[in-house]
Order: structure tokens, then sequence, then C-alpha cells
């Protein structure tokens, strides 16, 4: 399955895509190998992640944990780099990623998320690497669709790090850098309004979540075709009844925090 890039230039030493994923759940356990169109949701993600090609390291960040050692060997059946760091310290896990890789900035995509949107990957890295950023993300209730990603860089992970809390450690790795947002250097960025629909949900935190994924995924996959959130956002359009699968799932309170914060600016 290979479509071709728009072209942005991935330096060498610069960037690390990193893709965070664990079989602890407290929701929806084991959810990163549940099988979408007979395969891993994560293998799904992996390989539209893949499509960008260039020169930055494709990254799998999970724990040290045993219980992920079924992650390890689907990164390294698909060729995919493996990092493990500490379980529970995920802002830890991708500042020692970026060390690791030795690379400025990172990144950062949700294993949760199979249809993470591609091309905005290409576009924020680009506005990020072009301003220098500390931080580079989509700011709203867009988060809460489950397919934006956001680029960090290494100077704002290790001061995050240094300075921030406990809280600050959790899987909302980025929730110091938005506390603090007029002393990083921050980029807004947009998302394609055909793509903007903040009451759907395709991230997966439930089983329901799941539910909608494998009727996603079994209308719209091909094995030579990535499939485009686009096209997913397009057959919830046509058939919104598939929506009421998982419309009664919250998000999860990080989530919301971090819209908050952005409306508080």
């Amino acid at each position: 399955m290979t479509e071709p890039s728009s072209g942005v230039s991935w330096l060498d030493g610069e960037v690390a895509i990193a893709v965070s994923a664990r079989m602890r759940s407290q929701r929806c356990p084991g959810k990163a190998l549940a099988p979408l169109a007979g395969k891993p949701l994560l293998a799904h993600l992996l390989e539209r992640l893949m499509t960008l090609g260039g020169t930055a390291p494709l990254v799998l960040a999970t724990s040290t944990s045993p219980e992920n050692d079924p992650l390890e060997k689907l990164g390294e059946e698909m060729g995919i780099r493996v990092f493990r760091g500490d379980e529970d310290d995920v802002l830890g896990r991708y500042l020692a990623l970026a060390e690791h890789f030795d690379v400025r900035h990172v990144v950062r995509v949700t294993g949760d998320n199979p249809l993470t949107d591609v091309p905005l990957i290409e576009s924020l890295t680009k506005a990020h690497l072009e301003s220098d950023a500390d931080y580079s993300y989509v700011p709203g209730d867009a988060l809460l669709m489950g397919i934006l990603s956001e680029v960090v860089s290494r100077r704002a992970l290790a001061r995050s790090h240094r300075e921030g809390e406990a809280r600050h450690r959790s899987e909302l790795v980025t929730l110091f850098i938005k506390e603090h947002l007029d002393t990083f250097r921050v980029v807004h960025h947009t998302l394609d309004e055909t793509l903007y629909r903040p009451e759907y949900r395709l991230t997966v935190d439930e089983p329901d979540d799941l539910v909608l994924m494998e009727r996603i995924f079994d209308r719209l996959y091909r094995s030579d075709h990535m499939l485009s959130t686009q096209e997913a956002i397009e057959l919830l359009d046509k058939e919104p009844a598939l929506l009421q699968l998982n419309s009664h799932v919250s998000s999860s309170a990080a989530n919301i925090r971090s819209v908050d914060l952005d409306s508080e600016e």
C-alpha cells in the first residue's frame, strides 16, 4: 500500500515521527492489536505513516512493561524502529526517544487514532520547521476527533520534564507547554474545513469506539489503498446513523482540559 507524499523534505537529524502505544488501557485493554479488516489497529496506523516517506525515522514508542512485548514484535515485523521507555512517564519517554535518535523535534502521533490525517502531519511539520517552533498544533475542539498530530521540540520536552509536575508527565505530553504558551515559541495550525467535525469520534478509547472503527474499515479499507481521513468522514456524513455507535462516549478528562486551555487564550 503506497501513495505518494506531497514532497515535504524531512531533514536528517531534525525530526522523528513517534507513535505512542501500549497494551494497557483502562477503558479498552489491548485495543492496539484489535483487528480492523483483518489487521491490527496499530498496524493500520503505522502503514499510513509509512506513506510519508523521507528520511525521518518512524518510531513505535512503547513502555518497558513485558505486556507490551507483542507491540515490539509487531513493529519489528513491519520493519519499524521500536523505542521502549517508562510506563507512566510518557513525557519522559518522548524526551528519551528524542535523545536516543538525536533529533531536534518529534512529531507526536497517538496510537489509538488509526485515522490520523497524514497531509496534516506534512503541513504541520513544514510550518514547525520553518518557524523553528517549540510546539505546533491545531487548537480547539478538533482534538476530540482523534485525527490530529502535533510537533514538539526536544528543548520544549526537556523543559517540560524539568519544570513540570507529575501530572505533566501523563499521556497528555504537551500539557505543561499549553499551560505556559506565552513562554514557548508556538505555531497554531488549521484543520481543513472539510475535515472539521468535532462531534465525530474517530479515536478508540472505549469498546464502542472500536465498533465504529470496525464498521468504517470493513466498508472502506483496501489493501492497495490508504484509507484517508477524508474518506472516513465522507462515509459518516452520508450515513450519520453510524455515529450513534459511539456518540454516548465521553472524551477523556485530559483532552477536555486541553481544549479548555485553548479557549482561555
